[in-house]
């Protein structure tokens, strides 16, 4: 599991390049990162691997959440503490897919619950470098999903973060 993780975030990482000014070892989940201004700040990374849905969901994909420490059967959360801002991603290395949810509209799932993306969202970001899709839940809200090309992502971060409802400027340094 440690190559996998170290493996999504060097993919994450990578394309941003001098954007970023610090982050966290990449082997330990989630992965905290730095990014030079005007970009998202503060962000604390929760990266999956996009797997296809199966049988059972042919025409998605999906990526299947689990955070650290929590045990078979629990319910987690995203840590949105310390002035960063939860990101969750999973990435498709095959087709050099990044998938970027609202981890805001997530606040509680099941280890080994899952957030999924149509296909064709991930096929058309494929091939286009960038596609969204807008995602209704459970709870009445509607996500906006965000699937793009690593030589894309900065931008797609920065539509993200934006379409979370921003980040808070004033809270710009320290680890």
């Amino acid at each position: 599991m440690p190559n996998i993780t170290k493996r999504l975030h060097a993919a994450f990482l990578e394309p941003l390049e001098d954007a970023v000014e610090w982050h966290s070892d990449i082997g330990v989940k989630p992965l905290s990162v730095d990014l030079a201004l005007p970009n998202p700040p503060r962000l604390r990374v929760y990266m999956y691997s996009l797997v296809s849905g199966g049988t059972v969901r042919p025409n998605e994909y999906k990526g299947v959440l689990r955070v650290p420490g929590q045990k078979v059967g629990d319910y987690g959360s995203f840590d949105h503490s310390g002035g960063r801002l939860a990101l969750l991603v999973a990435y498709r290395e095959d087709l050099d897919v990044f998938v970027l949810w609202d981890a805001s509209l997530h606040p509680r799932f099941k280890n080994g619950g899952n957030v999924q993306v149509r296909d064709y969202t991930v096929h058309e970001a494929a091939a286009l470098g960038r596609a969204r899709q807008s995602r209704p839940l459970v709870s009445g809200v509607v996500e906006a999903v965000i699937a793009c090309q690593s030589c894309n992502l900065l931008e797609a971060l920065r539509d993200r973060v934006a379409w979370t409802g921003g980040f808070d400027r004033t809270v710009v340094s320290g680890r």
